[in-house]
């Protein structure tokens, strides 16, 4: 089922949740709705399920507007952050519940339901557990319940509204794996609300990154990453470190620091801003010909194969610089915090004086 949605456009009171919305999901794709607190993600998912109407726009199933058609008719499967289960009602009960509801002509027979029940445990991996309680569940567990529970009624469209913002990191990881084989499994057309970039990269066949109520981008995850539409899609996904300083058209400066840049004329002459992504740089004992950014070691952290190390610029303005480098890098370069070092960008991305964002620029 393909999702079509055109110029959507929705306020709550003075405030506009969404302006101008398009969207097109292609049948059996997994696509992340990713975006900061309050950019219309989860308005956005109500409107596609029918639980908001939208004030203005048009959203098309498969080509047929279903902009005006009832909830319960649109085929489509909830899964609510919460969870929503009923404490009353055993694992296996919560996930025939809708299949029980259903209007007498098109209810399976009760053999038909525990057969598909038993099925949709199976596949969720949890038929050990039908005869469970919810309060005797993990949140892992739960929200697999949960998922299969939305199967039951074989939607035509799944969405998922922040599906494992409740779960702690390791269970997270766990889950967003399960669920990416899961979809390869039932490919049904899913669209999933999240605030994790890690997650939405991870996870989706395509990105939509949102800001204030507009679409920043729509691609798959590594054009998303490598080529941002925009400086907010840009400063979005992961940390970033912004070098401000003045560009004369071969070389960038600031204080006493300076990188000779490849650009070619590509950017104009004045205030450059230049981003660099922490593991997009090396650190070193000595400046080279075209990179001469020096730095004093501050503190660092290591996280499996990755060192994360602070740096205070030396002799030029700017905020203190994040950057990882791996055990084996660490470990050779043998510096202790206060020591005098220098940074070496391999790639960095201009950002003009307007805010635009420029060419991608390395050390010449």
């Amino acid at each position: 089922m393909s999702i079509r949605v055109e110029q959507i456009h929705k306020r709550f009171g003075d405030f506009t949740a969404l302006s101008d919305i398009n969207l097109d999901v292609q049948e059996g794709q997994l696509v992340g709705l990713l975006g900061p607190s309050g950019s219309g993600k989860t308005t956005l998912l109500r409107i596609i399920a029918g639980l908001e109407k939208a004030d203005q726009g048009r959203v098309l199933f498969h080509g047929k507007d279903v902009t005006n058609l009832d909830v319960r008719k649109r085929r489509v499967g909830f899964v609510f952050q919460q969870y929503a289960l009923f404490r009353h009602l055993t694992v296996a009960d919560n996930v025939a519940f809708g299949l029980r509801m259903l209007p007498r002509n098109e209810r399976p027979s009760r053999r038909d339901i525990r057969q598909q029940v038993t099925q949709l445990l199976e596949l969720v991996q949890l038929d050990h557990l039908a005869g469970r309680y919810p309060a005797q569940l993990s949140g892992g567990q739960k929200q697999r319940v949960a998922l299969a529970r939305a199967l039951a009624l074989k939607p035509e469209v799944l969405l998922l509204d922040e599906p494992f913002g409740a779960l702690d990191a390791k269970v997270r990881k766990e889950l967003r794996r399960w669920l990416r084989r899961l979809h390869e499994r039932i490919p049904v057309t899913s669209l999933f609300v999240t605030h994790d970039q890690e997650e939405a990269m991870e996870v989706s066949d395509q990105v939509v990154v949102m800001s204030q109520g507009r679409v920043e981008q729509m691609a798959n995850p590594l054009t998303v990453y490598e080529q941002p539409a925009s400086r907010f899609v840009f400063d979005f996904l992961g940390h970033i470190n912004a070098l401000k300083g003045l560009y004369d058209g071969q070389s960038w400066q600031s204080g006493d620091a300076h990188l000779r840049l490849t650009t070619e004329g590509a950017c104009p002459n004045g205030e450059l801003t230049l981003y660099l992504r922490p593991h997009e740089a090396d650190l070193r004992r000595e400046p080279s010909d075209s990179a001469h950014l020096p730095v004093t070691l501050g503190t660092r952290s290591v996280f499996g194969g990755t060192v994360t190390l602070e740096l205070e610029p030396q002799g030029w303005a700017g905020d203190v610089l994040e950057v990882e480098l791996s055990r084996d890098a660490w470990e050779h370069l043998n510096a202790q915090p206060g020591d005098r070092l220098f940074v070496h960008p391999r790639q960095l991305q201009t950002v003009t004086c307007n805010g635009n964002l420029g060419p991608r620029v390395t050390p010449a």
